[in-house]
């Protein structure tokens, strides 16, 4: 199968991962800021879990698509991988983490403002401790650990690209191992060999 249109597909479906991804990831930066209440984490949650499916399902069906792509290419003896299917996973992954830690960055950064976000997360975070029935030792841990987070500088874009390639890296590795699993097809040789001789 020719490389460019391996790495054609993997932009291709990396970037429409990466896309969905960041969509969430955006979701989830504005449940929060404009939220502002305890009752957006239940809703946090939920889209958390449902992006959680769906990126499974979403690698799964990139995957399964690819193996088709390949075995086409092969006429003389089509198979797929269990190694193809599994880094193929990977490497959609990581383009989709690249894509979401920039759009993240700049959506944080440049549209809502990291300070806001900062706000937003203490607010929550002090409502939380106060109908939370606390001793006052921990009440003062907790405060302490908020004011340590609000003195902080947002983090730079080298910072969280790499810190969300690793991320996606361990989730595509994770899910590629069952990916790679359902999607793999091993060569038919003694099928061909068979047709072979009835061609003979």
């Amino acid at each position: 199968m020719k490389t460019s249109v391996l790495w054609n597909d993997i932009l291709t479906k990396g970037a429409i991962l990466g896309g969905v991804m960041l969509a969430s990831n955006i979701a989830e930066t504005s449940m929060l800021i404009y939220g502002g209440t305890i009752g957006w984490m239940g809703a946090m949650s939920i889209e958390c879990l449902a992006v959680m499916a769906l990126y499974c399902y979403l690698v799964y069906r990139f995957t399964s698509n690819y193996a088709t792509l390949v075995i086409s290419e092969r006429k003389d003896m089509p198979y797929f991988t269990y190694g193809n299917g599994y880094s193929y996973a990977v490497m959609i992954s990581i383009l989709a983490g690249v894509i979401t830690a920039l759009g993240s960055h700049i959506f944080l950064n440049y549209v809502v403002g990291y300070d806001n976000y900062v706000t937003a997360t203490i607010n929550i975070a002090q409502s939380a401790i106060s109908q939370a029935e606390l001793p006052s030792a921990m009440v003062g841990q907790y405060e302490q650990m908020l004011s340590a987070i609000q003195q902080q500088e947002a983090p730079s874009m080298m910072s969280k690209l790499f810190g969300s390639i690793w991320t996606y890296l361990l989730a595509g590795s994770f899910v590629g191992l069952i990916v790679a699993a359902f999607t793999k097809r091993e060569p038919q040789m003694f099928d061909n060999q068979n047709e072979q001789n009835d061609e003979q």
